[in-house]
């Protein structure tokens, strides 16, 4: 990692000591602005620093003022205006036949930029699939794959292992919520009605190494952007769990997505014009909280 300040330009403000979370800009004897080398190595390249500089004085390695940053402008959304962005928004399943422009997948994608995360951006790659023959071949082996997990989930051995292999979270959603409707043939696509990627006009996989840190988090804020940039559209977008595990457990699946071996699939969402305009929204009721 290097991190340079120009002393020539730097014009001692010192707010890059001050916005730093591994605190590696600090004021040396010299009342300078200078770099710790003890902490250079914790650097995230969150652009904390370049971003709040003055003088664009600060450079790290990898990241250009002319490529990585622009100028923000003031923000203009109240909370009125905000509240009702939210309040437009659902899950949308029900699609126009209708292709997206790639242009506006690229927007979407490029307003993940600007998602925070915890370990570093480039943990995660996204997978972007329109090709409609793709589409229909894993969707096929997507559903084959929810037939065998009614089979395994069954099976007092076989359910007593995926018991072990999987958080009580996941067992319990699986238990509960997915093998239900699978027992039903909810997810199978012999009657001709697709479930699960709900005849998508595009869907967007995000994977990453299995190992990279916090890539699982990372990833569900990732989406959550991708799923209001396409709002801001006028897409319909919804989040679906069903796809990524499908994805790690079908060898055949990552391979025609595409997807590296040594990666998992992580958060999943549909796209498409919304063949349906909704009348009204639906408020949730509050969650239970704490005041302390």
């Amino acid at each position: 990692m290097e991190i340079n300040i120009n002393v020539e330009t730097c014009i001692q403000c010192f707010l890059c000591t001050a916005v730093c979370p591994f605190k590696i800009f600090e004021k040396n004897e010299s009342e300078q602005a200078s770099i710790n080398n003890d902490r250079m190595a914790f650097c995230v390249k969150c652009g904390h620093c370049m971003a709040i500089c003055k003088s664009k004085s600060i450079t790290i390695k990898g990241l250009s003022y002319d490529d990585n940053f622009h100028d923000l402008q003031e923000t203009n959304i109240d909370l009125d205006s905000f509240i009702n962005f939210l309040a437009n928004r659902r899950s949308i399943r029900n699609f126009k036949d209708k292709e997206i422009p790639k242009e506006i997948l690229n927007n979407i994608i490029d307003a993940t930029s600007y998602a925070p995360y915890g370990g570093s951006p480039r943990n995660l790659m996204i997978t972007v699939v329109q090709n409609k023959e793709i589409l229909d071949k894993t969707l096929t082996l997507m559903s084959n794959f929810y037939d065998n997990l009614v089979k395994w989930l069954k099976n007092p051995i076989a359910r007593y292992m995926i018991k072990r292999n999987v958080t009580q979270e996941t067992f319990n959603t699986l238990t509960h919520h997915i093998l239900p409707a699978a027992e039903k043939g909810y997810y199978n696509t012999k009657s001709g009605n697709d479930n699960i990627m709900r005849n998508a006009s595009a869907v967007l996989i995000i994977h990453a190494n299995i190992g990279a840190e916090e890539h699982t988090h990372d990833a569900i804020i990732c989406i959550t952007y991708a799923m209001l940039a396409a709002h801001s559209f006028g897409l319909g977008a919804t989040i679906i769990g069903l796809i990524p595990p499908a994805i790690n457990k079908v060898k055949k699946l990552k391979e025609l997505f595409q997807i590296p071996e040594e990666n998992e699939a992580v958060m999943s969402l549909i796209l498409g014009y919304p063949k349906y305009k909704y009348k009204r929204t639906i408020k949730r009721g509050k969650r239970e909280i704490n005041w302390i």
